[in-house]
């Protein structure tokens, strides 16, 4: 099922995967094809094309649950680095996520003033400051990231190639990208 989001209509979290493709067209699509018949994409042959659609479609699917933890992608990616790499300096974490400096503090200081995080002076370099997660940081990262890997795991099963070489896949493009 899908519900209409500005001039999109996404899917439903909990829409079935089978569900979803059956059909293997868009809603836009559908709409067209019971207007106009045989209408065809010319993009759609372009690899790129598709994974660009792809990735707005994901993303908007991960907002729309980040949002309801009053997060943004860039918060997530935060909380969860810090919560693998406890104490981890600020200026790394803009390294591993590939965003600006003033995009990370604008980050960090919404989730330290919700008490997700800590900011303290690094007891080795008292120009650094390390980060922390808040008990109540904790919380909140084990809550969301149980949500997104539902949405992980959905994405996962629509793939249907041996998922270990599909990631090799996109990891070497990564790196033709220079995204590594």
């Amino acid at each position: 099922m899908a519900v209409k989001q500005g001039k999109r209509s996404v899917r439903l979290l909990n829409e079935p995967l089978a569900e979803a493709g059956a059909a293997r067209k868009t809603p836009v699509a559908r709409e067209l094809s019971t207007g106009t018949p045989n209408l065809v994409n010319p993009m759609d042959r372009f690899v790129g094309y598709k994974i660009r659609r792809i990735k707005h479609a994901i993303i908007s699917e991960l907002n729309g649950i980040l949002s309801g933890f009053d997060l943004r992608i860039m918060d997530f990616a935060v909380l969860s680095i810090i919560e693998t790499n406890p104490g981890i300096f600020q200026n790394e974490i803009t390294r591993l996520v590939g965003a600006e400096p003033p995009a990370l503090v604008l980050s960090l200081d919404r989730l330290e003033k919700a008490n997700y995080l800590l900011r303290q002076l690094s007891p080795i370099d008292r120009r650094l400051r390390t980060l922390h997660l808040t008990p109540e940081g904790k919380k909140l990262i084990k809550k969301v990231t149980a949500r997104v890997e539902q949405q992980e795991r959905r994405i996962k099963q629509a793939i249907r190639v041996d998922l270990s070489q599909f990631v090799a896949g996109l990891d070497d493009l990564m790196h033709i990208y220079g995204i590594v």
